[in-house]
């Protein structure tokens, strides 16, 4: 007994000789290994409190309820107090175009402008997607509106409250994927596949549309991307990451909506008669515009292709039902020539002419330069081609023009040019040489319609130039028959073309006949027939056409 005793007093007396010591060790242990005591203790903390929720819920709640009843209810209260700054922001921006459109799309949806307002408030916005390996838990794939840090990390947590809940659901018999988490006011929503799983970060709610977009990319990365991503070994540099980031980027564009319900209402009659005016009005305005463009297209044109006209730049265009010519000319002349243009081409519009006639040109250089637009506008006219030498005062012409008439116009236009004091006159008249070829079918003497055509053509080039020369008129052969055959069906060819010159279109040109027993040169009979039976008419003979 006294044995016990002595024992025990002397472990007192250890413990209080050492107790200063150890507590002193603590101390100092404590002070410089914070951070390992913490980790050391932190699962026996989760512990802990996992086992008093078991056995006494109802103190935890009490012991927490102070803290949070007030935290939640503070984050309602601010959540209600953003909500009401955003509608009254919408509210006194009330005349603007936005608001406008809400007003008609409340109405054509049969839905109140409030319910409308809020459903605009509580769109969706995905802030980052990420395709995550399912086995290993790397992020395959990355893109963001908004940043985030440590991507790796959120993957990783991911990857493990996945597998953690897809365990913990297998020990009830059916296996379910973990389909969305949500924290504050967003969410991650999880789309799995077989090998991979993507993880959409999303700010406010998510509607119908937001997971079929989400379902239809993932669906489209397996497609396309699903062999790589099963055959993948931890080396990210086998896969298409422009390729994945190009699948995932449409669900950034995303800014989903709640739909709202629409109410069936019966259109208004009226909003019938205002969109057919509307429509009307629409057409009839683009009609008149039409017109517009397309008169002062055709009045410029005019303009331009007069001869007089060509060298000063008159520009016509139309305000509302009146027509206005602007531009320079250098003499009163050309104004009202180009007014008697413009207004032979109006109906219902009416013409202010603005044209300013300035004075008329003296420098030698804008003279020669005047000479050359105004030629410029008469080698529009057929048969006219000329050129000029302009030593001032004198201007000589050469070319050739194919009728008097034409050579007398534009040497009185010429004429007219202050500054021009002389004009040397060497245009020809060089009238055209039309030339026409007839062909005859094997055997026949009168002449196809297509003759008859080709001769009515040629008597008109003759009689437009009034050309009075002599008309050669050669008949060849295909040598296929008998001299005399051939002579005789040759004679009957050129009667049947004096006869219908003579007696049908009626020329006054003499006319000469000339029979060749043979084609014309360069024509092989036995290769080409149907081009060996011919004959031409023109004003000049077979050897030198």
């Amino acid at each position: 007994m006294k044995n016990q005793e002595s024992k025990e007093e002397e472990t007192q007396a250890l413990e209080d000789a050492l107790s200063p010591i150890v507590n002193k060790l603590i101390d100092k242990n404590y002070e410089t290994s914070k951070d390992k005591i913490a980790s050391q203790m932190a699962p026996l903390i989760g512990s802990a409190i996992r086992e008093q929720i078991k056995s006494q819920k109802d103190d935890v709640v009490d012991a927490l309820y102070p803290v949070m009843g007030n935290m939640i209810s503070k984050y309602v209260t601010q959540s209600l107090e953003d909500l009401l700054d955003k509608i009254n922001t919408q509210i006194q921006n009330g005349l603007s175009m936005r608001a406008l459109k809400r007003k008609i799309t409340a109405k054509i949806k049969g839905v109140s402008e409030t319910e409308l307002l809020l459903s605009e408030m509580t769109s969706s916005y995905i802030q980052s997607v990420l395709l995550i390996h399912k086995e290993t838990g790397l992020v395959l794939a990355h893109i963001e509106n908004q940043t985030l840090n440590e991507p790796e990390m959120l993957a990783s947590m991911m990857t493990a409250i996945r597998s953690f809940v897809n365990d913990w659901v297998e020990q009830s018999g059916s296996y379910q994927e973990l389909g969305e988490i949500d924290y504050g006011g967003n969410k991650i929503i999880i789309e799995a596949s077989g090998y991979s799983y993507l993880a959409v970060i999303v700010q406010g709610g998510a509607y119908k549309t937001t997971y079929d977009a989400i379902r239809v990319c993932l669906e489209n990365i397996v497609l396309h991307h699903g062999d790589a991503i099963r055959e993948f070994n931890g080396d990210l540099s086998v896969l298409d990451q422009e390729a994945l980031k190009k699948e995932m980027l449409p669900l950034l564009a995303l800014q989903d909506q709640e739909q709202l319900p629409q109410k069936k209402q019966p259109i208004h009659p009226l909003l019938y008669l205002i969109l057919v005016s509307m429509l009307g009005f629409g057409g009839y305005s683009y009609y008149k515009h039409y017109q517009a463009q397309q008169l002062q297209k055709r009045l410029q044109n005019l303009l331009y292709t007069t001869p007089q006209l060509t060298l000063y730049r008159l520009t016509p265009h139309i305000e509302g039902e009146q027509v206005v010519l602007d531009g320079e000319v250098p003499a009163q002349y050309y104004k009202d020539l180009a007014q008697k243009i413009v207004k032979k081409q109006l109906k219902t519009s009416t013409l202010q002419n603005n044209i300013v006639v300035v004075q008329s040109f003296t420098d030698p250089q804008q003279i020669s330069s005047y000479i050359a637009y105004l030629l410029q506008g008469f080698a529009m006219q057929e048969g006219v081609h000329l050129h000029y030498i302009y030593n001032y005062p004198i201007l000589t012409l050469e070319g050739s023009v194919w009728n008097p008439s034409q050579k007398e116009k534009i040497l009185k236009k010429l004429v007219e040019i202050k500054g021009v004091q002389k004009v040397y006159d060497k245009i020809v008249i060089a009238p055209p040489l039309p030339i026409t070829t007839l062909y005859f079918s094997k055997g026949k003497r009168s002449l196809s319609t297509e003759a008859q055509a080709k001769l009515i053509r040629f008597t008109k080039k003759l009689m437009r130039f009034n050309i009075k020369g002599k008309l050669f008129i050669t008949i060849y052969s295909d040598t296929l028959g008998s001299k005399k055959a051939n002579a005789l069906l040759s004679q009957h060819r050129a009667k049947a073309i004096k006869d219908f010159l003579l007696s049908k279109v009626r020329v006054h040109n003499p006319l000469s006949v000339e029979i060749k027993l043979s084609p014309p040169k360069g024509i092989n009979p036995k290769k080409q027939p149907a081009k060996a039976r011919c004959a031409t008419i023109a004003l000049t003979k077979e050897d030198k056409i």
